[in-house]
């Protein structure tokens, strides 16, 4: 699987009709490419507009690029989309062994209110042990205080060595859940310990909240 994540800053005025256009018009031709929609969100408190797309292979991505080329549904769906955007940047990600893929994601409803986007830059020769490690510290102890993955890859950073970076899409009900989370996080020694031991691989990470606009499950 690959994933296809996009961030998409449009004009103000234009926010309303770009969803409207993006959930009729864009999500069934990106399906009939072989491309399902994750999820659509909005950057809170801003104009960006976050989606994130499953593709099974590369030749269905190069099916994707040669369509919005010569497919004139596509090709006039992107003249529009393209005079409502004020800027965009699209990222390729790969993911771990332990992402759930978009058929889990429906499975086990892994949806909520309020969803974080995490960069988080990772040693490059610890990157491998590092992923060894997070399923069973990082991810489990924030499944323990509710805090559930959506999906973890290999691949975003804005600096271009997106080998070294991971990127992480968690979800939580709303800000009162994130409340606890956060209360009963800081209570574990069992976190504390993860988060001393974590800084062995990763520097810093960067994040930003989202709220869904469209979960097509």
């Amino acid at each position: 699987m690959l994933y296809l994540n996009e961030t998409i800053r449009v004009e103000p005025t234009r926010m309303k009709s770009y969803v409207e256009q993006f959930v009729g018009v864009l999500t069934p031709l990106m399906r009939r490419y072989g491309a399902e929609l994750v999820g659509l969100w909005q950057a809170l408190q801003a104009n960006d507009f976050i989606d994130l797309w499953e593709v099974r292979e590369w030749a269905d991505l190069d099916r994707l690029r040669q369509a919005m080329k010569e497919d004139p549904a596509f090709v006039a769906y992107l003249e529009q989309a393209y005079a409502s955007r004020m800027n965009w940047s699209v990222k390729i990600l790969h993911p771990t062994p332990f992402c759930p893929d978009l058929a889990r994601i429906k499975r086990d409803q892994i949806k909520g209110g309020l969803y974080m986007l995490a960069t988080i830059p990772i040693v490059p020769d610890r990157l491998q042990e590092y992923l060894k490690l997070f399923p069973n510290h990082g991810m489990r102890l924030e499944e323990k205080h509710g805090l559930h993955t959506l999906g973890y890859w290999i691949g975003g950073g804005a600096d271009q060595t997106e080998a070294f970076n991971c990127t992480q899409i968690c979800v939580i009900e709303d800000w009162a859940h994130w409340g606890r989370f956060v209360e009963s996080r800081a209570k574990d020694p069992e976190v504390a310990e993860w988060m001393r031991r974590a800084l062995f691989y990763r520097t810093f990470h960067s994040a930003r909240w989202m709220t869904p606009l469209h979960i097509p499950y």
